[in-house]
């Protein structure tokens, strides 16, 4: 009973409960297209397929990440604690240089997808990127939309853009597969929801952009957003990662497997996401503030909730994964072990994922990034040698040993850095 009691004290705040239900929604609609998408794109084209398309979407993550150049870190951090007046000058300071550098690095990503597929692990990959690559511009403007909603805490907003996107990534995959039998089409999906987002995005938000701005504007926005950009890299590098390395070493059949169940798996970071997306701005406002005593009170009413979330939530979805393959495609049969395995080193990490971008809202900026280099260098290790001994059974070792791992470094940075427990 006393649980309960402090699950409930943590939306006492009206705002932070109305913003973590639209942000709750927004995940469950993205969980539930990926979920389709991954179920469509397998059931129709076969796991080979999927595990190609799984593939340019973790080269899309990350190539997105890198062409950002952490300027949405920025964003959040700058709009949280910044005046209103402002906001035009940050935002669309931070605006030319996403134009500058998405362009000029898809740019580079087309030619090398184009004149050089022999870099990839497979020519579909260097087709579905290159299409991928076309929308990757308006993704990045589109973060930047969406960081900016972060910022002022329209959370509404920012859930509404996720929803839309995922929405009509899962409408234009149904389309295709009803229409042709070429997967090639499947990657025009990212571009017409990034498009049409866009044109929403600067419908609404054009009164804030300016080109009254100055040069040392942009150099200060940038030099921030450097500072957290390689820590956000190297997180979504330890993401998307694995399934690009484990591409060059086990069959296309069996990395659509992997993507298939690992998905599954991953899911359970997806409510710890939505509070770390709802915290952001109070923890960069508490630490300006100096009031990081009465954020750890928060804190502590957050790990409760996530902690009865994320176990709820491995529960259902080992239950439901069961039933699901035993009426789906053959080659997916016998990979239930293989996700309950995966969920030994998923759950840990689960239960304080939320507090990953702690470090950054409290300016701790090389800390974050030395955490997550040596988290990078320790998962790219362990997947290339566990997955070149073991095969796709070492695959899922390495998912195993890396959460285990990430769980012990997040908490130990965390509470060395700034004393805050995340268990």
């Amino acid at each position: 009973m006393k649980l309960v009691y402090k699950i409930l004290a943590i939306f006492k705040d009206r705002k932070f409960t109305v913003d973590t239900l639209w942000l709750v929604s927004s995940q469950g609609i993205l969980i539930i297209s990926g979920f389709l998408v991954n179920l469509i794109i397998g059931y129709q084209f076969g796991a080979s397929t999927l595990g190609v398309f799984n593939q340019v979407l973790g080269f899309y993550l990350i190539l997105s990440t890198f062409f950002s150049l952490g300027i949405n870190n920025c964003l959040v951090q700058k709009i949280s604690t910044g005046v209103e007046q402002d906001f035009p000058l940050i935002f669309s300071s931070n605006f030319a240089i996403t134009t500058v550098s998405s362009l000029f690095f898809s740019g580079v990503v087309l030619m090398v997808s184009n004149y050089l597929p022999g870099v990839f692990s497979s020519p579909d990959l260097a087709k579905g990127l290159f299409i991928g690559t076309l929308s990757l511009p308006f993704f990045n403007w589109n973060k930047n939309f969406m960081a900016l909603a972060t910022g002022i805490r329209n959370q509404k907003l920012f859930s509404n853009i996720r929803s839309f996107r995922w929405l009509i990534i899962i409408g234009f995959v149904g389309m295709v597969t009803l229409v042709s039998d070429d997967p090639i089409w499947l990657y025009y999906s990212f571009l017409i929801a990034e498009v049409t987002l866009f044109v929403f995005c600067f419908a609404k938000f054009s009164n804030l952009l300016t080109f009254n701005f100055s040069f040392n504007e942009v150099k200060s926005n940038l030099s921030f957003g450097l500072k957290s950009f390689f820590a956000e890299a190297f997180s979504i590098l330890n993401d998307k990662l694995d399934l690009i390395i484990i591409g060059y070493l086990i069959s296309s059949t069996d990395v659509g497997v992997y993507s298939f169940l690992i998905f599954f798996a991953k899911s359970l970071y997806i409510f710890p996401g939505t509070l770390q997306q709802n915290i952001n701005p109070l923890i960069g406002k508490h630490w300006v503030s100096n009031t990081m005593d009465e954020l750890s009170k928060t804190l502590k009413d957050i790990r409760n909730v996530n902690f009865v979330v994320v176990l709820v939530q491995a529960t259902s979805i080992l239950i439901f994964y069961k039933l699901l393959i035993s009426f789906y495609k053959p080659e997916f049969a016998g990979s239930w072990s293989y996700l309950a395995l995966s969920m030994v080193g998923i759950i840990p990490f689960a239960l304080i994922s939320w507090g990953g971008s702690i470090l950054v809202m409290t300016a701790k900026l090389k800390e974050n990034i030395l955490r997550t280099l040596i988290l990078l260098v320790f998962t790219i290790l362990t997947t290339f040698i566990f997955t070149s001994l073991l095969g796709f059974q070492g695959s899922i070792w390495a998912v195993v040993v890396n959460g285990i791992f990430a769980f012990l470094l997040l908490f130990g940075f965390v509470k060395r850095e700034t004393g805050i427990r995340l268990v």
